[in-house]
């Protein structure tokens, strides 16, 4: 009897979860995964450009019995409100991340509130759900990042398409056969280029707004019943993997760490019993999410220590080297990569070497009051002359090693490895209290989210959410 293709395992796998099968671990990770989301929409709201999208999505697709625009309370197409509610999640650059290069939250977690009210689903489904389209597109992408990124596309919408896929399917209870044409017309569907943040355009600014509507869209057609889906949209000669990796043979153009060759049959493995969603991380810092360690790290080795940055010699910041050539080896953003820009690693490793940090979304500032990014004069001078960065070949990504030497020759060194950033619900919630300040309705606020978040569960719907999203 033939292995079932990749496709169909997911499906028959998705088809039949069911919350009871769920550990308290990936249900308190789910619902930190969704925290984060609805945190990102409060600042969202807070967005010109956010607003103006919204606007458009109204304008365009408003239907008075369609699905909530969450901080807004207007209602569009079930497909324009995920659109709509993907850009506000977006907007603040607050979001998760699994590896590199990819953000699931901006585009399941709207795609499943969006499906969760028009179908008339409680908490247990909508964590369910997630949990499905998380697992699903993490375990599709884990290996893959490089190379996808190596041909040109973002990895982001393109995985993130099959995950907001299957979280609609599972919403709108499909069985395995229509799961699996939900996914071949999700592989269809999955777009996005580099070429963008490469030569000055802003297009990713609607990747994962675009890639949730795709994959609601996904599930619309195949409930109409309309298409058969291919059962190797995935893994056949001419499908997912050979489009966006560059072959159907798990040969890899780059890895982060490890061989160039790996086993598309172990994308499955152990699926249902072991969880990859459960090391995804959080972004507190408005900036890529490899530069996130490095500024806690940073901000940590000055705090424990009394480094004064007038006393530095030099700051060496070893880092996996494909961070180094963001987004691809391909395709770096910059060929002379050891030039200090603001806005990369070396200016925030700067500004938290002499400020001692860098300011989360909505949080507090750090250094002179009212700078804005790339104006702090001491923090430009000191990314200009002392700070090298180290690419290393067999270092895990987002795991830097830091070693400050001073003019002394005193040496202080530190390692922040990528668990660090696995948070769980509380630790989340705990962090997450730096950007009350800039928070809508301020702490009383936060703080309902909050547990309206951590009882997910328990909610009948998603009124709650509605409510405690959109501004009374």
């Amino acid at each position: 009897m033939s292995t079932p293709s990749i496709s169909r395992q997911f499906a028959r796998w998705a088809a039949g979860l069911r919350y009871e099968d769920l550990s308290p671990a990936v249900v308190d990770k789910v619902k930190a995964l969704v925290l984060h989301g609805l945190t990102s929409v409060a600042f969202g709201t807070l967005n010109a450009h956010s607003r103006e999208v919204v606007d458009l999505a109204i304008a365009e697709e408003g239907k008075a019995d369609g699905a909530t625009v969450l901080g807004d309370g207007r209602k569009a197409t079930r497909v324009g409100a995920a659109f709509a509610n993907a850009e506000l999640m977006h907007a603040s650059l607050l979001w998760d991340s699994y590896r590199m290069l990819t953000h699931p939250g901006p585009v399941l977690i709207p795609t499943a509130m969006v499906n969760a009210e028009l179908e008339g689903k409680n908490g247990r489904d909508i964590i369910t759900a997630l949990t499905a389209g998380y697992e699903f597109s993490c375990r599709l992408c884990d290996k893959f990042i490089p190379s996808t990124a190596a041909r040109g596309f973002r990895p982001s919408p393109i995985y993130a398409t099959m995950g907001a896929a299957m979280v609609t399917g599972k919403l709108m209870g499909f069985d395995e056969n229509r799961l699996v044409a939900t996914i071949a017309l999700a592989a269809n569907f999955a777009s996005g280029l580099n070429e963008g943040p490469r030569s000055g355009g802003d297009e990713l600014a609607i990747h994962e707004p675009q890639a949730a509507r795709n994959g609601v869209f996904a599930g619309l057609m195949a409930r109409a019943g309309h298409v058969k889906g291919s059962e190797q949209s995935i893994e056949g000669e001419a499908g997912f993997y050979n489009a966006f990796t560059g072959n159907n043979k798990g040969q890899l153009t780059y890895a982060f760490t490890g061989p160039l060759q790996f086993d598309l049959s172990a994308i499955t493995h152990g699926l249902g019993q072991e969880y990859k969603l459960l090391t995804a991380m959080f972004r507190m810092y408005p900036c890529p999410g490899y530069n996130q360690a490095v500024i806690n790290l940073m901000a940590e080795l000055k705090s424990q220590h009394s480094i004064n940055a007038d006393e530095i010699a030099n700051v060496a910041i070893h880092m996996n080297w494909i961070e180094t050539l963001y987004p691809s080896p391909e395709f770096p953003l910059y060929e002379d990569w050891q030039k200090a820009r603001v806005g990369e690693t070396k200016y925030f490793a700067a500004h938290a070497a002499v400020n001692g940090g860098v300011p989360v979304v909505g949080g507090r500032t750090f250094g002179p009051t009212g700078k804005q990014l790339g104006s702090d004069q001491r923090v430009l001078d000191f990314m200009d002359k002392h700070i090298t960065l180290v690419p290393e070949k067999d270092r895990h990504m987002f795991s830097p090693a830091i070693h400050v030497t001073m003019q002394n020759g005193t040496r202080h060194s530190g390692e922040y490895p990528y668990s660090r950033m696995e948070w769980d619900f509380q630790t989340l919630a705990d962090n997450l209290q730096a950007c009350v300040p800039g928070y809508p309705g301020g702490q009383t606020s936060f703080d309902k989210l909050i547990e309206i978040t951590r009882q997910l569960d328990t909610l009948k719907s998603v009124v709650p959410i509605i409510e405690a999203t959109t501004p009374k």
